[in-house]
C-alpha cells in the first residue's frame, strides 16, 4: 500500500502522500487524507471544513481542506487490511486504484491515472 496509515481510539487516517482525484459513493472529490471518524451516528463523506469533525482533525495535523471524513460507529482501531483495501466499520479505501468488486456502503478509491 502506497502512504501511510495511523489510527487512535477514535481516527483512522489513511495519508495519500499528496492531493488526488478520488471515487467516492457519493461523486468525485479532491483529497490527500481520507479520515474515518468514530461517531455516535454514521453520515456520508463530508469535506472536514463543513462539519464539526474539523477540530478533532487540526488537532492531529490534518488541513481541512485536504481531508476526505467519514465516520462510523465502529473502534477505528478495529480497521483491516487486506490486499489494496483499508476496511473500518462500513467504509472502504483502496489507496491504489479502483477494485474490483466494492463491499461496502461508504468507499474511496485513487482515480485511475492518478498513481503519482
Amino acid at each position: 500500500m502506497r502512504g501511510s496509515l495511523r489510527a487512535t481510539g477514535n481516527l483512522l487516517v489513511v495519508d495519500l502522500g499528496e492531493v488526488k482525484r478520488l471515487v467516492t459513493e457519493s461523486g468525485p472529490r479532491l483529497a490527500r487524507y481520507v479520515a474515518v471518524v468514530r461517531s455516535e451516528r454514521v453520515r456520508a463523506c463530508t469535506r472536514a471544513g463543513t462539519n464539526r469533525f474539523g477540530p478533532l482533525l487540526m488537532r492531529h495535523g490534518l488541513p481541512p481542506g485536504e481531508v476526505l471524513v467519514y465516520t462510523t460507529t465502529a473502534d477505528t482501531l478495529d480497521f483491516e487490511i487486506a490486499g489494496r483495501e483499508v476496511r473500518v466499520g462500513g467504509v472502504a479505501i483502496y489507496p491504489e486504484g479502483p477494485p474490483e468488486f466494492v463491499g461496502t456502503p461508504y468507499y474511496a478509491w485513487v482515480e485511475e491515472g492518478e498513481d503519482g
